[in-house]
């Protein structure tokens, strides 16, 4: 049940980096499993770099990054050199470079010559309490292993003893910084994802793909559509921009299949795969091969994953939760941007955002609520929202 979108990622694309060397252990080959905890979709782990141990959300769709509070604690001084770039809404981005001092997750086993996008002074990042991303120019180097139900990931250079199921193999699209590969939607279409641990959402489909997909009535049906603004990305609230919610009759990852995806569209360059696909299944990245595992716990089941919406999409803008986005068929008075002061009865005239996001602010149990919201001319208004 989707009660808040608000997706926080840092998408940095053509950007190049020095390619990061593995401290030296027994036939060149190492192997660390690094337990991580989830935060609504999100994975955190515990890194030290430069004996300043911080936390880290794992994204394969980032670059590794550090906040600027903790590069002045870890004593890490830019490179002088820039980087730009796209974040998770498409958006222009500008950070600095710095050369990272060895990286490692507290069993001896250290990365060097490292480098990371910096995050600038001030920046709406900070606010979500991780001190940094460890991202795709690391994970590139070897193998990475979510094991979900051990809220583990193994990231090593060398496949044995990862349980890979051969059978479940995806070719992956060669890039220098993304993890791409095809899914099939319906009978013939098929579209480019990028596995995106960073995002929560099974299925996001771009609007470009959208826009080049949605003539075929066996590929997905539009369910609606509205204007609105939803997620953060490192360049800050999104554009508002037409978005519609889609549903993919049958959906298919290799020789695996679910059935009535539904998915929102976004203005990211790429449709993207996020956590949530691990909740039915392994996923195991191999880098250095090209390939991609997902292998379902349960082969025999073809998961349904439609999941209904509400009428209001909320979400967060300056602290204050507001109407991110209305759908059309819900035809309701509100027109999206409205700020939303009370949730079936609860007072919330301003709201701590890094708790909105972690742990959701409100409840809205059943398929109806009743919000109270600001009009246009400054009056409270009541509405009752539903969920289909």
């Amino acid at each position: 049940m989707r009660q808040m979108a608000l997706t926080v990622l840092c998408i940095l694309t053509g950007v190049l980096y020095g390619l990061p060397s593995v401290s030296a252990q027994e036939g060149g080959r190492f192997r660390v499993s690094i337990p991580y905890v989830e935060e609504n979709g999100k994975f955190i782990v515990q890194a030290t770099i430069n004996g300043q141990s911080g936390r880290f959300l794992i994204d394969t769709g980032a670059p590794c990054c550090i906040s600027d509070s903790f590069a002045r604690k870890a004593g890490i001084g830019d490179t002088g050199s820039e980087a730009k770039g796209v974040d998770s809404n498409g958006a222009t981005v500008t950070h600095t470079l710095v050369a990272l001092p060895p990286l490692g997750f507290g069993d001896g086993l250290t990365f060097t010559n490292l480098r990371a996008m910096r995050w600038p002074a001030g920046s709406m990042l900070e606010n979500f309490k991780v001190d940094g991303v460890i991202g795709y120019n690391l994970f590139k180097q070897g193998i990475i292993k979510f094991d979900h139900p051990n809220h583990t990931l193994i990231f090593t250079n060398y496949d044995g003893g990862l349980g890979i199921d051969y059978s479940c193999a995806v070719p992956l699209i060669p890039d220098e910084q993304l993890t791409l590969f095809r899914v099939t939607l319906g009978k013939d279409a098929c579209d480019t994802v990028m596995f995106d641990s960073g995002a929560k959402a099974f299925y996001e489909l771009s609007t470009k793909s959208f826009q080049r997909l949605q003539s075929d009535k066996k590929a997905m049906k539009v369910m609606g559509k509205g204007e609105g603004s939803l997620s953060i990305g490192a360049a800050g609230l999104e554009e508002k921009s037409m978005k519609y919610r889609v549903c993919m009759p049958k959906f298919g990852i290799g020789n695996n299949s679910f059935r009535r995806v539904t998915s929102i569209t976004t203005d990211a360059e790429d449709s993207r795969i996020g956590s949530e696909l691990l909740l039915y299944g392994t996923v195991i990245i191999d880098y250095t091969s090209n390939v991609l595992y997902y292998i379902p716990y349960d082969k025999k089941k073809t998961p349904d994953l439609y999941v209904k919406d509400w009428d209001v999409i909320i979400t967060v803008m300056n602290d204050r939760l507001c109407a991110g986005l209305v759908w059309d068929y819900a035809k309701l008075p509100l027109k999206g941007g409205e700020q939303i002061v009370e949730v079936n009865g609860v007072r919330l005239d301003k709201v701590d955002t890094y708790k909105a996001i972690t742990e959701g602010y409100i409840r809205m149990p059943g398929d109806k609520a009743d919000i109270v919201y600001i009009d246009s001319e400054g009056k409270e208004q009541k509405v009752t929202i539903r969920k289909r």
